[in-house]
Parts: C-alpha cells; structure tokens; sequence
C-alpha cells in the first residue's frame, strides 16, 4: 500500500505505565510520551482513559497530519475503544500481541525464539519462523505472574512481615515496608491492605524497593530476587522445551523492569543456559510502543 503524509501511532499500556509513539511514514520516531497504567487486570476503566488521554495528548501535541494506522497492544482496550478511535480519526488499527511487541523491542525483525515480559505482570510467548505459536503465563497477578514485579513485590512484604513478628530472621525489607508504605508498626499494613485497598500496580512498585534493598547487601533480599528470577526461567524453559532442542540457537528476548536487576537477570540467564546453551538474549533497543508503532506500519504497507 502507498502512504500518503500521515503519521502512525502506536499504544502500549503495560500495569504500570501507557506509552504512545509516533513515527513518520519512513519509520522515523517523532514523538514519545507516557501516561499512567492501563492494564485492567491491575486499574479501572476510568483510569485507563486518563493515561490513554495524557499519553495520547502528549504525544500529537503539535503534530498535524492524518493517522494512518494505529497500533496497540493494551489488555482490556475495547473498554475505551470509541474514544480512542474518534481521537485517532478512524484509522485502520492493528492488534499487537503483548509477546511481539517484547520481541520487536530487542530489534529482532524475524521473530524466533522465546520472549520474556517482566514487568507489572508477566508473560512467555514461543516462535518460530516469526509465528506465535506458544503463551505462557499472563495468569495476572492472582493467578498467577510468577516473575514480575508483583511476584517480587509480595515476596518482599511477606518476608519483612514473617520478621517483624519473629517467624523470622531480621531483614532489611521491614525498613523498605515501613518507608514505601509508611507506616511504622508494620500490622498497619492489615487496615491499609484489606480495608482500604492498595491498587495492584503501587504494590508492584516495591518490587524496586526490594532491588534497592539488595544492592545494600541484605540476604533475603537478594534470595528474593534470585528466586524469582530462577522460577522465571524455568517457566520460559517449558516454552522453549515444545519448540527448540538443546542443540538449536534462538533468541530469548528479557524486556520489563525486573531485568533491570542485575541478580534477577543473572539467574535467569544462568539457570536457562543450563538447558539450552546457545541461547541469545536480548534485551530493548526502543520502547515498546515504538516496537508497536513500527509492526502497524509494516503491517499497513503489506495490506
């Protein structure tokens, strides 16, 4: 398909955050901007319009061209799709699966391999020859979200109650409770978590306060993040096991906050080269609504 002067657009709302890139018609990036979490799983309607507003906003301030394509990956969009579409003016929308996305974010343009969302929640998706054939995870975070920085958020307010009432050791992670929530007798947190409600993505925030806590050295912090970085990867171990032999390289793509943690990247790496050896992992390059952004505009010039 010819394009005219337009723009494209691509949205991504992750449980923490929405991001919103626009790319001329050669691919070029002329915007980027952020608003606040969108994933239903974790926020209400309500609030997915305001982030889906101030990222959407944000990013066309000052930018006068048609939309020519819109790509989003975002759960739970239909809940705010008339007013996306009427601010967009109507465009052919293309939906990005959540595990592309990760994978086109480390640069892969052909697709073969494992990719690894550690973010707010958590997600595996399997490929081969550009194909999705194989998701695991993205349970949420009751069911699921082994991983994620909701995994290892509640891992560190767990351990830092099991201290404060001497079931046991003394940790560092009753100090990071007390600043991040701020309280200070740490049964506190009963009324603040069952009466009035913490959101779900404020609680995957601590997950940053238990990375900081381990870099000053605490044991169990570090413990916590080992874990969930070892539990991780055997989940991502399963998905590459029904697609890919010991023998095969293939790329496993590490997008979302937790592997930001140097521990937690670590382990993952460590414990999935024990059973595939010529993996290759990859991490982002752009943003994922970049990512998104970009797989709209080459799905629009193949229509």
């Amino acid at each position: 398909m010819e394009l005219g002067m337009g723009v494209i657009v691509g949205v991504e709302g992750g449980g923490t955050k929405t991001g919103c890139a626009v790319l001329n018609e050669q691919g070029e990036r002329l915007a980027y901007a952020e608003g606040g979490p969108a994933n239903l799983n974790f926020v209400d309607e309500a609030t997915q319009r305001r982030s889906f507003e101030d990222a959407l906003n944000n990013a066309l301030q000052g930018i006068d061209a048609p939309v020519l394509a819109l790509g989003y990956s975002v759960a739970g969009t239909q809940a705010n799709w008339g007013w996306l579409m009427e601010r967009l003016g109507h465009p052919p929308t293309f939906p990005i699966e959540e595990s592309r996305m990760a994978m086109l974010s480390t640069g892969v343009e052909i697709a073969h391999g494992v990719s690894v969302v550690a973010g707010t929640g958590s997600l595996i998706g399997g490929f081969k020859n550009d194909q999705l054939v194989k998701q695991m995870g993205g349970w949420g975070a009751l069911l699921g979200d082994e991983g994620s920085a909701y995994d290892v958020a509640m891992r560190g307010i767990r351990a830092a109650v099991r201290a404060w009432d001497g079931r046991d050791r003394n940790n560092g992670l009753i100090e990071a409770v007390q600043e991040f929530f701020g309280v200070q007798d740490l049964a506190e947190l009963i009324p603040l978590f069952y009466r009035q409600g913490v959101p779900r993505h404020k609680v995957a925030e601590f997950a940053q306060s238990v990375v900081a806590t381990a870099r000053k050295g605490d044991l169990r912090a570090k413990m916590i993040l080992a874990r969930a970085g070892a539990d991780l990867s055997r989940d991502a171990q399963a998905c590459a096991a029904t697609l890919f032999t010991r023998d095969d390289a293939f790329t496993v793509a590490l997008t979302g906050g937790m592997f930001k943690s140097r521990i937690f990247r670590t382990t993952f790496e460590e414990f999935f080269e024990l059973i595939f050896p010529h993996a290759e992992f990859l991490t982002p390059v752009m943003e994922p609504a970049t990512a998104v952004a970009r797989a709209a505009l080459k799905r629009l010039h193949a229509r």
